[in-house]
C-alpha cells in the first residue's frame, strides 16, 4: 500500500498529537509512517516530534505530478564483482523489493580469459532508500580498492540530462560496454 505523503515532505498539521497534544496550523516534515496504526511521525518546525492521524495532515506544496521517476540502469563488472554484490545482498536478506530478483537484462561474455556479467533494469523505479540499491552502490564504491573493474550507468527516463555514471576501467577496459543515447545500449562486444 502506498503512503499518501512522502518521507521528508513538508506538511501542515492541525490536530491532536499522541504525545504532546493539540497543534493548530503548524508546519512539519514527515519522518515515517506507522503501517499498523496508519499514523505519521512528524518533526514540527519550532515544535516537538509527534504522531498524527492522516486526517490531521495537509499537503503544503500541492499534489506531485510525477511521484517517482523511472530509470534505466545498467552494470557491467567481472564475475568476481557480481558474486561480491550477490553475497552482500544475501547477508542482508530478507529484503523487501529486492531489485536483484527483478533483473531484466542478464548477459555473460568472456574476453581475455575473464568472465564479465552485464545486468540491467528497464524502466524501473530506483529509490535511493531501497536496501538492495544501497548495497549495490556501496559495494561498487569498494571495487576500486579491490581492483575490480565496473561500469554503472543510471539514466532518468523523464529527464534525459539526469545521468549518473560511475566506472573503474583503467586497468580493464572490457567493462566499458555502454553507449548512452536516448537509451542505454550495449556496444558490440566482439
Amino acid at each position: 500500500m502506498r503512503n499518501r505523503y512522502n518521507y521528508g515532505e513538508l506538511v501542515k498539521v492541525s490536530g491532536k498529537g499522541k504525545q504532546f497534544g493539540k497543534v493548530e496550523n503548524k508546519l512539519g516534515f514527515i519522518i515515517r509512517k506507522d503501517d499498523f496504526f496508519e499514523d505519521y511521525y512528524i518533526d514540527l518546525i519550532f515544535g516537538e516530534r509527534d504522531w498524527f492521524n492522516e486526517e490531521d495532515i495537509e499537503r503544503v506544496l500541492g499534489e506531485k505530478r510525477n511521484k517517482t521517476e523511472k530509470y534505466q540502469v545498467r552494470l557491467c563488472t567481472t564475475k568476481q564483482g557480481y558474486d561480491l554484490i550477490k553475497a552482500k545482498i544475501k547477508e542482508k536478506e530478507p529484503i523487501s523489493n529486492n531489485k536483484f530478483k527483478k533483473i531484466n537484462i542478464y548477459k555473460k561474455f568472456e574476453k581475455d580469459n575473464k568472465t564479465y556479467i552485464i545486468i540491467g533494469w528497464k524502466s524501473v523505479f530506483w529509490p535511493v532508500s531501497n536496501k538492495s540499491i544501497r548495497i549495490l552502490e556501496t559495494t561498487i564504491q569498494e571495487f576500486k580498492t579491490l581492483n575490480i573493474p565496473f561500469q554503472y550507468v543510471l539514466l532518468n527516463e523523464d529527464r534525459l540530462t539526469d545521468i549518473k555514471k560511475m566506472e573503474f576501467c583503467e586497468d580493464d577496459s572490457n567493462v566499458d560496454v555502454f553507449s548512452i543515447e536516448r537509451k542505454i545500449k550495449i556496444k558490440n562486444l566482439k
